[in-house]
């Protein structure tokens, strides 16, 4: 890793820790610090996008797209719903699912012939399913005319990490490992967002979702570059 990598991962980390503490401030009762979080928040995947460029010696475009989804879902989601009509998070859920399928044919697609496919790693499918079903109901007993738009989103977001165990065989151990936790902090945030949108609003669950979310979308990326 070169100098412009390591300041531009150096500048990604200092925005992530002030969006965070932004986001601590605020459900803190500080409202007047509301402006760090929308100040910082455009900037997360931008950064890390740029981070990925420069640092990757095989540009997948399909992670590309991947990650401008998570940016206009980010985006989308810093907007204010007026009369609680759900529009602009209908916007952010569309585009997240986006990046989630983009995850997926870039996974697909490194795969390849499954030449490498271990056939072992079905057990690490099982998780992902099992974690499925339990959400699934307890979740879409609040979503209202939504429900069948959260239950493509949580098929999908399954099958993004379902999609990292085609890797193991495939490349470093270190690349897999990375891209199958991070798979998993991903979807333990849309479960404390969903969880946050639709059931109750918990203390800290801004910073939790976004601290799980830059992270697995952090191990997503370096999980590409290593394998």
């Amino acid at each position: 890793m070169g100098v412009p990598q390591i300041v531009l991962l150096s500048i990604f980390c200092s925005i992530v820790f002030l969006h965070l503490l932004g986001e601590f401030l605020y459900d803190r009762g500080f409202e007047n610090v509301k402006i760090i979080r929308y100040l910082t928040k455009p900037f997360l995947i931008p950064l890390l996008l740029s981070f990925y460029i420069l640092t990757t010696t095989l540009l997948n475009w399909w992670i590309v797209i991947a990650l401008v989804g998570g940016f206009l879902g980010d985006v989308f989601l810093m907007v204010p719903d007026p009369k609680e009509k759900k529009l602009w998070l209908r916007f952010g859920l569309i585009s997240f699912l986006l990046g989630h399928i983009f995850y997926v044919v870039a996974f697909i697609l490194i795969a390849n012939d499954f030449s490498h496919y271990q056939w072992w790693s079905v057990f690490l499918i099982i998780p992902f399913v099992i974690g499925a079903i339990i959400v699934h109901p307890r979740l879409t007993k609040h979503t209202g005319d939504m429900t069948m738009a959260v239950t493509a989103y949580i098929i999908i977001i399954a099958l993004m990490g379902i999609s990292t165990t085609f890797l193991l065989g495939f490349g470093t151990t270190t690349g897999f490992v990375l891209l199958y936790v991070g798979s998993w902090f991903f979807v333990i945030s849309d479960i404390i967002n969903g969880i946050g949108k639709f059931v109750i609003q918990f203390k800290y669950e801004r910073v939790i979702t976004m601290f799980t979310y830059i992270l697995g979308q952090l191990l997503l990326v370096l999980g590409i570059i290593h394998l």
